[in-house]
C-alpha cells in the first residue's frame, strides 16, 4: 500500500541557506504522503479525531540524506505501510530527485517515520482503530507484526 506524489516543483524558500532543500520540508512530504495514504484507504486526515478524538502524533522520525536537491530540481515521493502494530504505523518514505540535467530519477532521501495512535480524551497512546486496521489489513497484510 503506497501513495505517491510526483513533479513536486523545489521552491527557492523550501532551501536553506546553501540553495539546497531544507529538512523541513522533507518532514512537510512525509505529511503530505501520510495524509494521501489514509485518502486512499478511504478516510481525511481528520476522520478519526472527530469520530474518536484519537490522533496521530510521531514518536520516531529517521532520515537519510542522499543526494543534493536544488530549485532546479523536481521531486518524486512514495509514501508506504512499513508496518502495523498494536498502537502504531510505521511508514516508509522515499524521495527522487528529477532534472533536466538527470537521464533518470536519482535517490535523494529515506525516511522512516513512527505515528502512534493517541486518545486526545485520557492523554494516552491507545490501539489503532478497528476500522483503519481492517482497511489496512485487507490492502497490506504483509505490514502486519507477527
Amino acid at each position: 500500500m503506497s501513495h505517491e506524489e510526483k513533479n513536486i516543483t523545489v521552491l527557492i524558500e523550501d532551501t536553506d541557506a546553501f540553495g539546497r532543500l531544507n529538512w523541513r520540508v522533507y518532514c512537510r512530504y512525509c505529511e503530505l504522503g501520510e495524509a494521501g495514504l489514509l485518502k486512499s484507504l478511504g478516510f481525511n486526515q481528520m476522520h478519526f479525531y472527530e469520530k474518536h478524538r484519537i490522533s496521530f502524533p510521531r514518536r520516531f522520525s529517521r532520515f537519510e540524506y542522499l543526494s543534493q536537491v536544488f530549485p532546479t530540481d523536481s521531486i518524486d515521493f512514495r509514501t508506504e505501510i512499513k508496518r502495523v502494530g498494536k498502537t502504531s504505523l510505521t511508514l516508509s518514505h522515499t524521495f527522487y530527485k528529477k532534472s533536466k540535467k538527470l537521464q533518470k530519477p536519482v535517490l535523494a532521501a529515506k525516511a522512516e517515520v513512527v505515528i502512534v495512535a493517541y486518545d486526545e480524551k485520557n492523554h494516552r497512546k491507545t490501539p489503532l482503530p478497528k476500522q483503519l486496521v481492517e482497511k489496512i489489513r485487507q490492502i497490506c497484510p504483509e505490514a502486519f507484526e507477527t
